[in-house]
Formats: C-alpha cells, sequence, structure tokens
C-alpha cells in the first residue's frame, strides 16, 4: 500500500520523457521535497514543452537515511 504524500517529504526528484522521440530520465542528482519537485517540473515544461516533466518518489533502496 502506497503511503499518503506529505508537502513535507524529502524524498522526490523531477522524472521526464519526451513527446517526439523515445527518450526518458530523471534528475536524480537533486533530492527535495514534493512541493519543490513540482514547482521544478512545471519551471522545466515551460522552458522545455518538448518533454513532460513530474515529481517522483525515489524508491526506497535508494532514499537518503
Amino acid at each position: 500500500m502506497l503511503d499518503p504524500v506529505s508537502q513535507s517529504d524529502n524524498k522526490f526528484y523531477v522524472a521526464w520523457h519526451s513527446k517526439r522521440v523515445f527518450k526518458a530520465g530523471k534528475y536524480n542528482d537533486r533530492i527535495m521535497t514534493y512541493e519543490e519537485a513540482v514547482r521544478e517540473a512545471e519551471k522545466l515544461a515551460a522552458e522545455h514543452p518538448e518533454n513532460t516533466y513530474w515529481a517522483e518518489h525515489v524508491p526506497k533502496q535508494f532514499a537518503p537515511h
């Protein structure tokens, strides 16, 4: 079962995929709160409309302690 998302939970990064070519990735060099990740995704979407961006939860095995 999934845990509810807290605005202060600091285990998120921005993921993306291209709308035009088969390409995807994630900006996992910076771990941030859910709110920060959503804002960053919105900013990147405005700068690069050819891609889709979203906040993604860091998998438990990779989450910082």
